[in-house]
């Protein structure tokens, strides 16, 4: 890393943009403001060499009263826009927005909930002025069901195997990013982004920060089962093409055993019918074989079904990537100037 730039980073003024994607978050909304303006006070602000905040709020389709709330914030005084989508477009899409409509040095993201602290991005500054470009969220804790927990520690494990790129374990999208990592990422072509890859993808020197991940501090969580499947399997052909070359794998095993299962029944058969008729007793070879030819069925089948769900996973990002539809629609950006004036822009 070139020094200058060290010595540059360490002692500049920053500004600071934090990304904070929302959906139906109105119980936890008021206790994250109120942990928002004590983190990043003016006095932290200053202690940190950061000269203004503004936050970034993405409402992700939100039919509570998550809106409204935060609506009031910025008319009285937040430091904040309110991005509006018409409907739910998904977490990973409302990054993607927050990402593009920054203009901050560096840029924070971080979820509503407040299971990532926000203090650690004041950490994750400090990190940043060391001469790393991309400072993420390590979760050496986290209070969840064990099931999840195993559930979270298997997918990155498997996502970090699969790709072909160095994408570090249990960090999720908690992190902060220079303006130059902000802006390589939003100049990549893809519609469909899945943004701690992408992160990663880009490169540039990158650290981690650890820390506790909290439970929720109200509200209930937003992702079922089969959304969590759904953006795993996003995080999986995004970063990789390696599981068709697994399933490549998988095909020549099982046509492998099916000529090795083939021979052995030739083989078995044509010493059978050179056994006198009387003397055949084969039942329970028979059944024997038949157990194994069940079995190969079984295997085949499974084998088939892993391959269309790599397959279909690939083959449907890359129709929805074809259309070219965007990956969000926007229905109005809330001010405090807007709201004071009676007007929204779309």
């Amino acid at each position: 890393m070139d020094k200058k730039i060290e010595l540059k980073k360490k002692d500049k003024l920053i500004s600071l943009d934090i990304i904070i994607p929302v959906f139906n978050e109105e119980e936890v909304l008021p206790l994250l403001f109120e942990t928002l303006e004590t983190d990043f006070s003016p006095e932290n602000l200053e202690l940190n060499n950061v000269k203004s905040v503004h936050y970034i709020m993405i409402d992700d389709g939100c039919d509570d009263k998550s809106t409204e709330i935060i609506c009031g914030y910025i008319k009285n005084g937040l430091p904040a826009s309110l991005y509006r989508f018409t409907r739910n477009f998904g977490h990973q899409n409302a990054v993607a927005a927050g990402l593009k409509y920054s203009t901050a040095d560096v840029v924070a993201v971080i979820d509503a909930d407040l299971q990532d602290p926000p203090e650690v991005i004041l950490q994750m500054i400090s990190k940043w002025r060391e001469g790393y470009y991309v400072v993420y969220g390590e979760r050496k804790k986290r209070k969840e069901i064990f099931l999840k927990r195993s559930a979270y520690w298997i997918f990155y494990r498997i996502l970090s195997y699969l790709a072909e790129i160095d994408i570090p374990h249990d960090s999720g999208d908690f992190s902060l990013m220079d303006r130059k990592v902000v802006q390589e990422m939003c100049n990549l072509p893809e519609k469909l982004r899945y943004p701690r890859v992408l992160r990663a993808w880009v490169g540039f020197r990158q650290t981690s920060v650890p820390y506790e991940r909290f439970a929720r501090k109200a509200g209930k969580p937003k992702y079922s089962f089969f959304k969590y499947f759904k953006l795993a399997t996003d995080g999986i052909t995004s970063a990789s093409v390696r599981p068709l070359r697994i399933s490549q794998i998988f095909s020549i095993f099982y046509l492998l055993v099916l000529i090795f299962f083939t021979a052995a029944i030739s083989i078995k058969y044509a010493y059978y019918i050179k056994i006198i008729p009387e003397m055949r007793t084969i039942s329970e070879q028979m059944a024997l074989w038949f157990l194994f030819c069940f079995g190969l069925i079984a295997l085949g089948s499974f084998i088939q079904s892993l391959l269309l769900y790599i397959l279909s996973a690939y083959i449907g990002r890359g129709y929805l990537e074809l259309k070219g539809r965007p990956p969000y629609i926007i229905m109005e950006v809330i001010k405090k100037d807007s709201l004071v004036n009676g007007n929204n822009s779309g």
